[in-house]
């Protein structure tokens, strides 16, 4: 990529590839995609990337249909605490004449009228006096409405950890791109180096074949790492909903851990996945509407009171005839079910088991995830601090073998290997810093704590 300008993102500055030492500053994002020049760019945040993918994302928008469904079924539920009101119409006609309102005593001087045409209107209302099952229904429904929001909750902070962990991985492999193209450059000073040795007959011809072959291997691995560049880039646009082609043309922000933010000890940790974490409140509301539904499955051996009221008009093709009122109580007992209710019981005995069962396998998950989470948190983090180390030390060495070449003392062997030492250090370190915040990201997710907020508080962008 020699003769491109890339920008270095949060410098404001531009330099020729390969004339910056990348490893200078390890968090740049540099974008210099493809050749295409970004200096007018704004850089993306990780912040605007995680407001994008959650306004966007179909995950977030399901979840958030299943709260507004399972309120919609509370209100549903809870609405049967209530009468029932309804109005009814009717107009039939008939073969032969018929009577046109109930008979309620017979008057010689004053028969019946009959018709062909009747007409009803009613007004009628229904009220469950007693009914057991009600409020354990009740019960089940707020249990799920519970249970829909926290796996809404849920779902965001997925969305958000695989954004985070999707934008980190495009600046991984940006500065990975960066460093196969600091080492391309300093192998194209070396062939040069060794062309001129051979033309002036002070080497022989094997060094420049040696500085050629791994000029060569170095350009192979610039074209693989643009690759993966541009498969972060699109995941990261899959996420977002961004356009690919945009997205690779924008800046992006180093990101790292905030100072003061580490994880808390394991012990608090599961103290917070115990009372915070979305998958374990799902899994709690799961084995209430469980309990409710047991509590139902009692209820339906209990009596049913039902109060009931009409106040009814008839008319015919003749016109009105008569008004009048009903009112009742209505008392339903299932004797017997054939077996519904004891087979209800049972299925809600078992649901209940089945509920708590999957809770406890859930703690245990969890439990086992805070300590990988914090393992992988502590050994990342030492990686990465001895990685530091290893690259100032591998810079040195590469410093002081190109020194000796050019003073003509060196050997041009031990140069090549420092460079490679030096690039599998910094992709070591890249890996490492990834590692890190990738981890710290779980853990944030296990204890239930992964927001924008929490993303404002713990991570810092620039250079």
């Amino acid at each position: 990529m020699n003769g491109k300008r890339c920008v270095i993102a949060g410098r404001g500055t531009t330099s020729r590839t390969g004339r910056r030492s990348a490893w200078l500053a390890p968090w740049l994002a540099v974008v210099c995609v493809a050749g295409t020049v970004t200096a007018q760019s704004t850089p993306f945040t990780v912040d605007e990337a995680v407001r994008a993918a959650l306004r966007v994302h179909p995950a977030v928008e399901a979840a958030d249909a299943n709260v507004a469904g399972a309120a919609a079924r509370l209100r549903a539920s809870d609405a049967a605490r209530w009468p029932a009101v309804s109005l009814e119409a009717s107009a039939t006609r008939f073969a032969e004449p018929m009577v046109v309102a109930p008979l309620h005593g017979f008057d010689p001087q004053s028969p019946p009228t009959f018709d062909r045409l009747l007409a009803q209107g009613a007004a009628g209302v229904n009220w469950a006096l007693l009914d057991a099952a009600r409020g354990a229904r009740i019960d089940r429904a707020r249990a799920a409405e519970r249970g829909a929001r926290s796996a809404a909750v849920g779902t965001r902070q997925r969305v958000i950890a695989h954004t985070v962990l999707a934008y980190i991985d495009v600046v991984a492999a940006r500065d990975r791109l960066v460093a196969h193209e600091a080492r391309v450059t300093a192998l194209e000073r070396e062939r040069e180096r060794a062309a001129q040795f051979f033309a002036a007959g002070r080497a022989a011809r094997v060094t420049q074949l040696r500085a050629e072959a791994a000029l060569s291997a170095a350009r192979a691995d610039v074209v693989v790492a643009r690759g993966e560049v541009d498969v972060a880039v699109r995941t990261l646009a899959r996420w977002t909903a961004l356009e690919a082609g945009a997205l690779a043309e924008r800046a992006f922000t180093a990101v790292r851990l905030a100072p003061g933010t580490d994880a808390a000890e394991r012990s608090a940790i599961q103290a917070q996945v115990a009372t915070s974490n979305a998958e374990l409140e799902g899994l709690r509301s799961h084995v209430m509407a469980a309990q409710a539904g047991q509590a139902e499955a009692r209820a339906l051996r209990m009596p049913r009171v039902q109060l009931t009221g009409r106040f009814v008009e008839y008319a015919a093709g003749s016109g009105f005839e008569s008004t009048e009122w009903q009112g009742g109580v209505l008392l339903s007992y299932a004797l017997f079910t054939g077996g519904a209710h004891a087979a209800a019981r049972d299925e809600a005995n078992a649901e209940l088991v089945a509920a708590r069962a999957e809770l406890a396998v859930a703690q245990l998950d969890l439990a086992t995830s805070v300590d990988e989470a914090l393992a992988g948190l502590r050994s990342a983090r030492e990686r990465a601090v001895s990685l530091d180390v290893a690259l100032a030390r591998a810079e040195e060495v590469v410093r002081i073998e190109r020194l000796a070449l050019d003073a003509g003392a060196g050997v041009q062997t031990d140069y090549l290997n420092a460079e490679a030492d030096l690039l599998a250090v910094r992709s070591a370190l890249t890996d490492a810093r990834r590692a890190l915040l990738a981890t710290r990201v779980r853990l944030a997710t296990i204890a239930g704590e992964l927001n924008e907020a929490w993303l404002a508080t713990h991570l810092e962008s620039g250079s």
